[in-house]
């Protein structure tokens, strides 16, 4: 602050360089939650993947995804096991029950991390908006007290 600064410049300021601050914050919580999102619906299309593998019969040609809305042609075998991805690279192989019960937890907790992340991004909205709002009343003063 220099000597000539009023005190409502300082803290139309100090509420601009905080409303910068959570609009980028909120930008983040925005791509959290798409990254989020992407993850449900890759667990999910891996759960339905499992359930129509489980419910062919050996011999049934499927559809098997393998990204980026990408298939290949597959013969089901007598093995119906899955590989199940744990963490770290590491995958742990499963009966298609156990696999879908695995991939229903992680789609739980997914999805408590995506209401947890909109909830931010809605209290960061909140703020957001109680700072514009402040910054132009600041603004407007300065105006009409001649110093903006």
């Amino acid at each position: 602050m220099s000597p000539q600064d009023s005190p409502v410049e300082q803290q139309l300021r100090d509420n601009y360089v905080l409303l910068e601050t959570a609009k980028a914050q909120l930008d983040g919580l925005v791509k959290q939650q798409q990254l989020i999102q992407m993850a449900v619906e890759e667990h999910v299309r891996a759960r339905e993947t499992i359930k129509r593998m489980a419910a062919s019969a050996q011999g049934d040609e499927i559809l098997v995804p393998v990204g980026a809305d990408s298939y290949v042609h597959a013969k089901v075998s007598d093995n119906k096991d899955a590989a199940v991805g744990v963490g770290s690279g590491v995958a742990i192989r499963k009966a298609p029950d156990e696999a879908e019960k695995s991939l229903d937890l992680k789609i739980d907790e997914l999805s408590r991390a995506f209401k947890a992340v909109t909830d931010k991004a809605a209290q960061t909205e909140a703020l957001i908006g109680e700072l514009t709002e402040k910054v132009q009343t600041q603004y407007d003063q300065l105006q009409s007290d001649g110093k903006a």
